[in-house]
């Protein structure tokens, strides 16, 4: 099937970025804080970038504005339900502090471009990498609000403290992206009426967007050093690590399916693909940028780092059998 191996070529990719960056550490070819560097250069400069151009270059037409909006709506809705169940897991597993947050923040936010946008194009063309940008904007929207607070919680700080953090880079960047896409809406095509507007965009786009588009290869060579540095001696340390496996059965499984079988109650009120777009998006891998912003704030980045690489090594089996179910359910 021409999607198995669209998910096995960019998981091939994921993983041989991230085997550059292990060896790189474990050879000590790049110096011990080369991680922490990278982590800085992704949350603080790249991802700001890749956020901005991924919402300012976009064009939403008024003819699909219910599947829009379904796509929002019932995107946000279930990575907040996957939240709340996921504070369950947290104290069913006894995980406190950081490795707690870090637990909840990768059971909602999952690599929701660098994996999914190519699957989607592939199996559903222009509107299904469309929906998927739509979804992406839920997504970071929850990412640099409550995962920031959450990356943060573990310091004890007070509210105030922690909600300064979500003024930053990241959010300044999808704020100015969502003003432009708004004001492309309201002009429309007379947007190409002013003098030189396409050049100077085109220009400005090929620029910021050749650095944003680094965010996510940097992220796995930040997490293959990383990986470097873990060793796992003892039968008995892997054993300690368990709520990883629960993790990745909830991520790529559950939530998912629970996904499945609500859209397929929806009815017609929004389009075939992007019920389509809502489950696959729910369906990928824990997402790369958490291990960088874990490490950005002083979190439980080595539990990020082992949360990615789990997750996505069982992406490999768990994502084709979602597009199965995928095809029988929602039709």
């Amino acid at each position: 099937m021409e999607e198995v191996r669209i998910i096995i070529n960019q998981i091939s990719i994921l993983t041989l970025l991230g085997l550059i960056g292990f060896i790189a550490g474990k050879t000590n070819y790049l110096p011990q804080n080369a991680g922490i560097v990278i982590s800085k250069v992704v949350v603080k400069l790249t991802a700001p970038f890749l956020i901005f151009v991924t919402l300012a270059k976009k064009d939403f037409s008024m003819e699909s504005i219910t599947s829009i909006l379904g796509v929002l709506v019932l995107g946000t809705l279930f990575l907040i339900a996957a939240f709340l169940i996921s504070s369950f897991g947290c104290k069913i597993l006894k995980l406190e502090g950081a490795t707690a947050n870090i637990y909840k923040m990768h059971s909602v936010f999952g690599n929701v471009i660098y994996l999914a946008y190519p699957l989607l194009s592939s199996l559903f063309g222009d509107d299904g990498l469309f929906y998927g940008v739509v979804f992406s904007i839920a997504n970071d929207t929850l990412l640099w609000t409550l995962g920031i607070f959450l990356v943060n919680k573990h310091k004890k700080t007070s509210i105030k403290d922690n909600l300064k953090h979500l003024i930053n880079g990241n959010t300044i960047a999808m704020s100015l992206g969502l003003i432009v896409l708004i004001v492309k809406m309201l002009l429309g095509s007379s947007v190409n009426n002013i003098p030189y507007i396409q050049e100077v965009s085109g220009f400005v786009h090929d620029v910021l967007n050749s650095l944003g588009s680094t965010t996510f290869p940097l992220s796995m060579l930040f997490i293959g050093l990383i990986l470097s540095e873990i060793k796992i001696e003892k039968v008995s340390d892997f054993v300690k690590r368990s709520h990883i496996f629960v993790l990745a059965l909830f991520k790529l499984i559950i939530v998912p399916v629970l996904a499945l079988i609500l859209l397929s109650f929806t009815g017609d009120w929004i389009d075939l693909v992007a019920k389509h777009v809502v489950v696959l998006e729910l369906a990928v891998p824990c997402g790369t940028i958490v291990p960088a912003l874990a490490a950005e704030y002083g979190s439980d980045y080595r539990t990020a780092t082992e949360n990615v690489f789990v997750t996505t090594v069982l992406g490999i089996f768990s994502m084709p059998f979602i597009v199965y179910l995928m095809q029988i359910m929602i039709k």
